[in-house]
């Protein structure tokens, strides 16, 4: 039988019956033997250099992964290369996810967005950057895949500083994989590793003015004078999306204890449609959404106007920490999660066991705070 009139023949009711959760550890086994393979053959040895901060041009920090969080943790950085080494250029290529942060942010010079989905990106972003004659490139991501391992041998910078890098030759710097220490703590890490100390670690949370102009319009017209509570619903994966059941049993417990606040939804663009349901089903005038919201700059204002921010592990607990917020976070099972958790001190930390968070009791989880703390001070 020909292959194309085979492939017409397979009806897309048979197609949804296979279990492709069978067959994805052989997928991902197949991506990582292909990375493995492939990054080998750009992973060429640099040898080691000592610089002096002094003499330092101009530093790459690649965020190709595109994470607001990480990107919110790591903002001290720029500043305070800055404040102590105003000459050094600051260059960072990024995924597009990151360009309303990057935009406005003044201690960086240059950023480069590409589409990391698309390989001729990678491509004509690394001839670009590979012009610049970086002295340091800064790679703080963990995992890494062949198209990392191709722009970072292009770009060709003097020193490559990168975090859980042990047994890569491209890195003539790296710092060790640390489970128990904060991620502030591995940063200011690699900048010891070219002579750069940084003492001060507080986050530079952008925050746009026509966002803040945007947002005060809308809790004007919906006459928000009191008390705000800034709620998020989604994480990135889908084991860590509340569904619209959990949403509202969270939205009923935190009403009960913070009487006469008003609550406002942030948005996930991917997920408008749990928001609109959960608007529809809740039956309380306190619920607020701001439909008009655009970018991750406009939740950033909402929780700037906020008294307490409640998410689970997402950038969202991050800005709310460098928004020096009062916060509510849940935390799943992470082998890591020390490493990024916000502090302990002032904050309600709830860590759950499940793998899925829809699978938590959250009355019991709020049974539980209600006689252990008095969750109603704010």
């Amino acid at each position: 039988m020909p292959i194309n009139y085979f492939l017409k023949s397979l009806s897309l009711s048979s197609l949804n019956k296979i279990n492709w959760k069978f067959y994805r550890p052989y997928r991902d086994k197949l991506i990582d033997k292909k990375n493995e393979i492939l990054s080998k053959i750009f992973d060429k040895r640099k040898k080691n250099v000592d610089l002096d901060p002094l003499k330092i041009n101009r530093i790459l920090f690649l965020r190709t992964d595109g994470k607001i969080g990480d990107f919110i943790i790591s903002s001290f950085i720029f500043r305070e290369i800055k404040k102590h080494y105003p000459n050094i250029k600051i260059d960072i290529v990024s995924d597009k996810s990151l360009e309303d942060l990057l935009k406005l942010n003044e201690n960086i010079d240059e950023y480069y967005i590409f589409d990391r989905k698309k390989i001729f990106e990678w491509r004509k972003v690394a001839q670009i950057l590979r012009k610049n004659n970086y002295d340091v490139l800064f790679d703080s991501t963990e995992g890494l895949k062949y198209k990392q391992f191709y722009l970072i041998n292009r770009v060709n910078a003097t020193v490559n500083v990168g975090y859980n890098k042990d047994g890569y030759k491209i890195y003539n710097k790296n710092v060790r994989q640390n489970n128990t220490l904060k991620m502030v703590e591995i940063y200011k890490q690699m900048m010891k590793k070219v002579n750069i100390e940084i003492e001060d670690t507080i986050y530079d949370v952008p925050v746009s003015k026509d966002s803040e102009r945007n947002v005060k319009k809308f809790l004007d017209e919906n006459n928000v004078d009191e008390k705000i509570i800034a709620l998020n619903f989604f994480g990135a994966s889908r084991g860590r999306k509340i569904n619209e059941d959990i949403a509202l049993i969270i939205i009923k417990r935190l009403s009960e204890i913070y009487k006469g606040y008003r609550i406002i939804i942030l948005d996930s663009p991917n997920d408008r449609e749990t928001i609109y349901n959960i608007l529809e089903k809740t039956d309380n005038k306190n619920i607020l959404f701001f439909e008009k919201s655009r970018t991750v700059l406009d939740s950033i204002s909402i929780i700037k106007n906020s008294d307490l921010v409640v998410s689970l592990d997402t950038a969202i607990l991050h800005i709310a920490e460098g928004l020096n917020k009062k916060i509510m976070a849940f935390y799943g099972p992470k082998i890591n999660k020390n490493k990024w958790r916000i502090k302990e001190e002032g904050n309600i930390l709830i860590d759950y066991t499940e793998k899925r968070i829809n699978d938590v009791d959250f009355e019991k989880v709020f049974d539980k705070l209600s006689y252990k703390n008095n969750l109603s001070a704010i």
